[in-house]
């Protein structure tokens, strides 16, 4: 079956919009290769809104890690608060004295809430969407509505609003990017991440994988929940910890990374 370019632009602006829009995204899948372009803003006119107004964001922020030369890694922790991860991955850190970022699910706030409440003033809570959709594939819309809603619930829960935002897989597309901006949010992506994969055969390994990407002002990316193999850096937490803390790393939050930055761009500049 041939689908010309139209079509696919159709299907990917109709994903949102019930069966026909589901059609469409699996012919999109299945007959379409990688080199075809998704609308930018998740539409086949390019749109910013559908109703095309302007946008209320004049400019967004988004991050891979922190400048400037101090010895600083923020760790984060995605997808949770999850009842069998998340408590085993705040004690870790707790013996540790270490502070960390959790970007976290509505879902799972909704369902597993009250994990996180000693978090407030140790920890960072950061949105990740309510459902872990691909918005790269959603339209403004959509984007607004998941990330709108985690922030909602996260205030509504532990009493502080979020400030950080992080994209399922990594994955934006305009209409992400300008939701998270209108949303007041900074987008938070990674410079280093937990490769459970590449040591499979010697899971010892993952404390000098993580150890040797790291470089000042890494924001390190894992999980406190999800598929088994994530127990690899789940279980070794503590030595990565001090495995960082031996090559002279200080822990802080993404937020603090971030205005530890700022403030040393703004110091080089006066």
């Amino acid at each position: 079956m041939e689908v010309t370019r139209r079509q696919a632009l159709t299907a990917a602006a109709g994903a949102a919009v019930g069966a026909a829009g589901a059609v469409g995204a699996v012919r999109l899948e299945e007959h379409l290769d990688q080199d075809t372009p998704l609308p930018f803003y998740s539409s086949p006119v390019s749109a910013i809104r559908p109703d095309r107004s302007a946008p209320a964001a004049a400019a967004g922020s988004v991050v891979w890690a922190g400048s400037g030369t101090e010895r600083h890694v923020a760790l984060t922790f995605d997808d949770g608060p999850h009842p069998d991860w998340t408590p085993r991955v705040l004690a870790a850190l707790a013996a540790e004295d270490v502070p960390a970022t959790f970007f976290c699910l509505g879902r799972n706030v909704r369902d597993h809430g009250d994990l996180h409440r000693e978090s407030v003033g140790r920890h960072e809570l950061a949105n990740h969407t309510f459902e872990h959709p691909d918005l790269g594939r959603h339209d403004w819309s959509g984007c607004r509505d998941e990330i709108e809603r985690t922030s909602r619930l996260m205030k509504e829960t532990y009493g502080v609003a979020p400030t950080l935002f992080r994209p399922p897989y990594g994955h934006v597309g305009g209409a992400a990017l300008l939701a998270a901006a209108e949303a007041r949010l900074t987008t938070v992506l990674w410079s280093a991440q937990a490769r459970e994969d590449l040591v499979a055969d010697r899971p010892d390994g993952i404390v000098e994988d993580i150890a040797g990407q790291v470089r000042p002002g890494s924001i390190v990316l894992a999980h406190d929940t999800g598929s088994q193999d994530r127990l690899v850096t789940i279980d070794r937490l503590p030595a990565i910890i001090r495995r960082l803390r031996d090559d002279g790393y200080t822990f802080v939050t993404v937020s603090a990374l971030l205005a530890a930055s700022a403030s040393a761009t703004t110091a080089s500049h006066g």
